[in-house]
């Protein structure tokens, strides 16, 4: 998201500018926050890791070693306190994200998200308002839109090859996740399966669609660890697990195209997800990619394309798309042009999609967006 007037403080867009580093604060050196600092390493020289924070000591000192010249900091309110940064990353818990996205925003900085990217719809507006009102970009870590499956499809349907979308079905069935702390109440995630893993798939699926706006969801939930399925858990895990584990949800947008979507942390056979979009001329399907188009003779014919050297499904795709969405954004800051990943709409359209399942599921009936 950008102002109208996209300048950066303290760095022009001249050449001798891009070629200055961009400089990065990080809040939260946890797991999410060391994937982003292993990617940005391979952007060599375009990027310095200028502030570290975190509230842990030892995930703290993990991040100095290998930037031992990085600010340091407990308090995010401090890490940019020289108004020297050209980006933060936010990989935090997400009750924190508003906070720390709009300090940042008003610092003068452009903020890379993770995801969930806010508690609530008021929460996305607030930050998206202070990115407008300081000309700054906000971009949230939806990396699969970077998977090159992703916008391979997406082009397809932009060209209108498979017409229009009408049936999309969604799912993603996982293990429990280890045991996560604090990401297991909902009061500082904001959600479970819905929130912290089918919103990945969602996005991906919607985006490769055009992102229609979304009129009405009607959301079915369901926890079933700790208490149903894991006698042995812990009173803590007991006493503080109260996100969702089980989501079925079905949504209706303007166009006509209905949504299906069942999530899960229950699977007892590891991951699978993937998406399948029926269109007027045709299908396409992603978890593994397949494109079925009406040929000239009106017989639907299997026309995947080819993306050589690529594996949608394979460990080492993922994290090549948390790299291609840093280097994006990384680009565009050291340029100080080109069109934001995410806008305002879809951002809000996400957001508000989420939280009408969630509403849905607590009134158990339909609810408008």
């Amino acid at each position: 998201m950008r102002g109208s007037n996209h300048m950066m403080k303290g760095r022009t867009t001249d050449s001798a500018s891009q070629q200055l580093p961009v400089r990065i604060g990080l809040v939260g050196c946890g797991a999410q926050g060391q994937n982003h600092l292993r990617e940005l390493a391979t952007l060599g020289e375009a990027v310095e890791i200028a502030a570290l924070c975190d509230l842990d000591d030892e995930r703290l000192a993990a991040a100095t070693e290998t930037h031992p010249d990085a600010h340091v900091t407990k308090d995010f309110t401090g890490l940019n306190a020289r108004g020297d940064l050209d980006l933060v990353i936010i990989c935090t818990l997400p009750a924190t994200h508003s906070r720390i996205a709009v300090a940042a925003l008003r610092d003068g900085a452009h903020v890379l998200c993770e995801k969930p990217f806010a508690m609530n719809t008021v929460e996305a507006e607030t930050i998206l308002d202070a990115a407008e009102v300081a000309a700054r970009r906000v971009q949230v870590g939806t990396n699969m839109r970077y998977m090159p499956h992703s916008q391979c499809l997406r082009q397809l349907m932009a060209d209108g090859r498979l017409g229009k979308p009408l049936r999309l079905r969604v799912w993603g069935n996982h293990p429990i996740p280890p045991w996560w702390g604090p990401h297991y109440h909902r009061a500082v995630s904001g959600g479970g399966v819905l929130a912290s893993t089918m919103v990945h798939f969602l996005d991906q699926a919607l985006w490769i669609c055009g992102w229609p706006n979304p009129l009405t969801a009607s959301c079915s939930t369901e926890q079933v660890f700790p208490r149903k399925r894991e006698p042995l858990a812990s009173p803590e895990i007991r006493a503080r697990y109260d996100v969702e584990d089980l989501v079925s949800a079905h949504v209706r947008f303007e166009g006509g195209l209905a949504l299906q979507l069942d999530g899960n942390w229950c699977s007892e056979e590891g991951d699978s997800y993937g998406f399948e979009l029926v269109c007027e001329k045709g299908t396409m399907t992603w978890g593994p990619m397949k494109v079925w188009v009406e040929g000239a003779d009106g017989q639907i014919v299997d026309d995947t394309p080819e993306i050589p050297g690529t594996d949608s499904e394979s460990p080492d795709a993922w994290m090549r798309s948390i790299r291609d969405q840093d280097a994006d954004i990384v680009q565009k800051i050291r340029t100080g042009g080109g069109p934001d990943m995410q806008d305002r709409r879809q951002l809000l359209n996400l957001q508000r999609l989420v939280d009408a399942c969630y509403e849905s599921a607590r009134q158990q009936r339909e609810i408008c967006i």
